[in-house]
């Protein structure tokens, strides 16, 4: 599997190769796990480490057949009906900005620009959401991605939405020197608390105080 070379005190380190096996072993039992094993870390073979802007904090993939593909929030191109936070996140970014055309729900569009799209818990069990919480996916990879993020870089946007995102905001190092910003999370349920959040400008806003290329988040092709 290709890694990028600055992700590697993460995602070779034991920890993560201590959860890796259980989810291989967890395989090997007859258990259907999301994603495939070779889009696990598709979140970190899309950004390199001096490429991430943005981070938005997913929860876990989605527990169904051919929906999970490695990025938090993200579905295959061929999906036929987009989850309805995917279809509330698109529609604040349709108020930020109006124009153009709405990217893919792969979100490869926002990936290429350096969007690291990561879920806090990398798989799940098949029909189980929130299956694989206690495996250690937390401890191994996301709490110490978010404090090398944090630690190394400058003026990175955190996107946190929902309580379950909100959580993992005191292991963002350093929070001065980057911008943090917090909502309801997308879905239905708490969907008002999202609604004109103005995530996407603020970020948009915020790097182009510091001179960083801004973040197209509608697709221009």
């Amino acid at each position: 599997m290709k890694r990028n070379s600055e992700w590697k005190s993460i995602l070779g380190s034991a920890e993560c190769g201590e959860v890796l096996a259980r989810v291989a072993n967890l395989r090997k039992k007859g258990k259907r796990i999301h994603p495939i094993e070779k889009d696990v870390f598709r979140a970190f073979e899309d950004c390199a480490f001096k490429d991430v802007r943005v981070v938005i904090l997913g929860q876990d993939p989605y527990p169904r057949e051919g929906q999970a593909i490695g990025r938090a929030f993200a579905m295959p191109e061929s999906t036929k009906k987009v989850p309805r936070s995917l279809r509330n996140i698109f529609e604040e970014v349709r108020r930020d900005y109006p124009r153009g055309e709405m990217p893919k729900p792969t979100l490869q569009w926002w990936a290429r620009q350096g969007v690291f799209l990561l879920n806090t818990t990398l798989t799940v069990e098949h029909g189980r959401r929130n299956s694989h919480a206690p495996i250690g996916w937390k401890e191994a990879v996301t709490i110490p991605t978010l404090k090398k993020l944090s630690a190394e870089r400058e003026h990175l946007v955190f996107m946190l939405w929902g309580n379950h995102a909100k959580s993992f905001k005191q292991h963002i190092l350093d929070q001065p020197r980057h911008l943090v910003l917090e909502a309801s999370h997308p879905s239905p349920l708490s969907v008002v608390g999202f609604q004109e959040c103005g995530h996407f400008r603020k970020a948009n806003d915020y790097l182009s105080q510091h001179g960083i290329d801004r973040i197209t988040w509608m697709y221009e092709p």
